[in-house]
């Protein structure tokens, strides 16, 4: 073989050598690049576990305050059953147990916004505030007690009482705080009832009756000019609003039964002490 031969051999060696290096090296970028897309999928897949991870951590921790909530709510009633029949075998015959628990509940409901109300140390009080809550406790829980759903009876001061009217006068500070007007002036109210509704709704309630009611969500609170007509013009109240005014005039008929079985007396001279300073 000439030397001619051997250099094209050679030449051809060597080109093969490149172009399997250049095979080797493309190789090496594309399997370069098949690891990352790999190990940012695993990187996702662990950052996904994790999220997981923390999901479930957050639904066994709702679900464990959601039971003891309800075993709350459930002793609670369980306590209020006791009590009522306790109550009931104490009442004169002629009393309509039924009829006492109506009155029982919106007696207590009363003394709250009445307490909430009258916030202040030095002897301010809220009308306006009580007028915004009664405008979301009408519809929402007399109207249903009157109607006879026993879920929403409260025959007993609750023991979160003292707490709801604490939450309750702090909401009417801040709101004194925020505006000089009161609500009754159509452009506050407008602005700032909804505030005071809403707590109702979010945080009182639900410390009452143990969890949120999901028919809340459609309930809709009186307006200024129904919940005015209400406190302003009584001879209309019986058309109006059959439903609260039958339940007042429980209240009124029961009035001594209320007094010794609700626990009302008591928490009244609580709540005198609880007052803060504006």
């Amino acid at each position: 073989m000439s030397k001619r031969e051997l250099d094209i051999q050679l030449y051809r060696l060597s080109q093969q050598i490149k172009k399997g290096e250049a095979q080797v090296s493309s190789l090496e970028v594309e399997f370069a690049k098949k690891i990352k897309i790999a190990r940012d999928v695993i990187g996702d897949l662990r950052e996904m576990e994790e999220k997981i991870a923390q999901a479930a951590d957050r639904f066994k921790e709702a679900c464990e305050k959601d039971t003891k909530r309800e075993l709350h709510r459930l002793r609670e009633e369980l306590k209020a059953a006791k009590v009522a029949r306790e109550n009931a075998s104490s009442l004169a015959p002629n009393v309509d147990a039924v009829a006492l628990g109506k009155a029982k509940t919106l007696a207590i409901f009363d003394s709250l916004i009445f307490a909430i109300s009258n916030w202040s140390a030095d002897g301010q009080s809220a009308g306006d505030v009580e007028l915004a809550l009664q405008s979301v406790l009408f519809p929402t829980v007399y109207e249903r007690v009157m109607k006879g759903n026993e879920d929403y009876r409260v025959e007993t001061v609750p023991h979160s009482a003292l707490e709801i009217v604490k939450r309750g006068r702090e909401t009417v500070k801040w709101l004194r705080g925020t505006t000089d007007s009161a609500l009754i002036d159509p452009a506050t109210w407008d602005e700032h009832a909804c505030i005071v509704q809403q707590w109702l709704v979010r945080d009182a309630l639900p410390l009452i009756y143990g969890a949120r009611d999901p028919d809340w969500d459609d309930d809709r609170p009186l307006s200024l000019t129904e919940i005015v007509e209400w406190r302003d013009m009584p001879a209309s109240r019986a058309l109006h609003f059959p439903l609260i005014f039958d339940g007042m005039d429980l209240v009124e008929k029961y009035r001594d039964e209320i007094r010794e079985f609700t626990g009302l007396p008591e928490f009244n001279k609580q709540q005198v002490t609880t007052r803060i300073e504006p």
